[in-house]
């Protein structure tokens, strides 16, 4: 199969542009593929992500441009492409990239990696919007989700074939124990963008709150640390407003990377991911906590229930903080059996389980 690639790989950094490099990386040693990649730098950084700015359009129409030029030079049959969730201004742009590049490909593979373009077309969408959006990019040979429970997308473009093909990492830590020895104080982590709408803010209040129930003690029984870019300059002042009244508790790491990261995750008692991010599919810091034997608190949201293991983490509603706080605090007091987060990531998350669920799937287009 000649598959044309057209998605960003990093930077910016974030799940989806990771997933397509992984993709890249993992395929090219197939020899049933011939791999041809077009990068559609859509994004600058972290703030930039789902956002319009005219620089996108022209951006765009280079990437296809190239794409197209590649597909009558080599026969390219087959194309791969991640669609837009939800987001008026992101789907306008897949109705350009479809437009331009969809006819010169016999084959299109869409990777739902930001899920909730179903939903959007049955509740927000226009008539014209709906139509434009099923002709355009409905009717896909096959369209790869995240998750069971994310299959909507698909199905409203009414895909000829589903495949669920769960993310998947290398392990960061092989051989990595953890103890659950000194607990105080319990040291929670929030990794990823450090925005409202992946619940910053609200395990912030999370924290001061389980402080609360703990009695107040000094030096505090909780403290946060939150690691990742900001979105905007308004919530980086927020949080560092909320940090100087709180100095003992709440702190910002700022980017983490390498040993840096590493070290965050190792020392750390629980991740925290309180999400109700409206794009939210399967969030691989979930699989980097899972990876440490870290035990999480997060929402039921999207595909988290379906990823984490019931043993080893505790799920709330989102926007929930006292439930948010009491789950920290059953953490501390009953930390889960060691190597239990550790496991469920060896069975079900590796970078080699991934890639042969992905190859698998596209083979059904052979």
């Amino acid at each position: 199969m000649k598959l044309l690639v057209l998605a960003q790989i990093p930077p910016p950094l974030h799940g989806q542009s990771v997933m397509v490099q992984t993709m890249l990386e993992g395929l090219a040693h197939q020899r049933e593929f011939e791999l041809f990649h077009v990068n559609l730098p859509l994004s600058r950084d972290a703030a930039d992500i789902g956002r319009f700015r005219p620089g996108k359009v022209w951006a765009l129409l280079r990437a296809c441009w190239q794409a197209r030029r590649l597909a009558a030079r080599h026969g390219i049959d087959t194309l791969y492409y991640v669609p837009a969730p939800g987001r008026r201004s992101a789907l306008y742009r897949d109705w350009m990239a479809m437009a331009l590049c969809r006819p010169a490909f016999r084959r299109l593979v869409l990777h739902w990696h930001a899920p909730g373009l179903g939903d959007w077309l049955q509740a927000h969408a226009g008539s014209v919007e709906r139509s434009l959006t099923r002709r355009l990019l409905g009717r896909a040979d096959l369209s790869i989700m995240l998750a069971e429970p994310l299959r909507t997308d698909a199905k409203a473009l009414d895909a000829k074939h589903i495949a669920v093909v769960p993310n998947g990492i290398a392990d960061p830590c092989p051989g990595f124990t953890r103890s659950n020895q000194n607990l105080r104080p319990f040291r929670v982590l929030f990794l990823g963008l450090c925005s409202g709408d992946k619940g910053l803010f609200a395990a912030a209040e999370a924290v001061l709150e389980a402080n609360r129930l703990a009695g107040g003690a000094v030096p505090p029984a909780f403290t946060l640390t939150a690691a990742g870019p900001y979105p905007d300059a308004v919530t980086h002042t927020r949080f560092d407003r909320l940090v100087s009244q709180h100095p003992q508790v709440l702190r910002h790491a700022g980017m983490v990377m390498g040993s840096a990261k590493h070290d965050l995750l190792a020392q750390s008692h629980a991740l925290c991911l309180p999400t109700r991010h409206p794009y939210e599919g399967q969030p691989l810091v979930l699989l980097e906590a899972m990876a440490y034997d870290l035990p999480i608190v997060a929402t039921r949201w999207r595909a988290i229930p379906e990823t984490v293991p019931a043993a080893g983490s505790w799920l709330v509603p989102p926007g929930n903080v006292p439930a948010l706080a009491r789950a920290l605090m059953a953490v501390r007091t009953a930390p889960p059996t060691a190597s239990t987060l550790r496991a469920h990531y060896l069975a079900h998350f590796t970078i080699e389980q991934h890639l042969a669920a992905l190859i698998a799937a596209l083979r059904t287009l052979f």
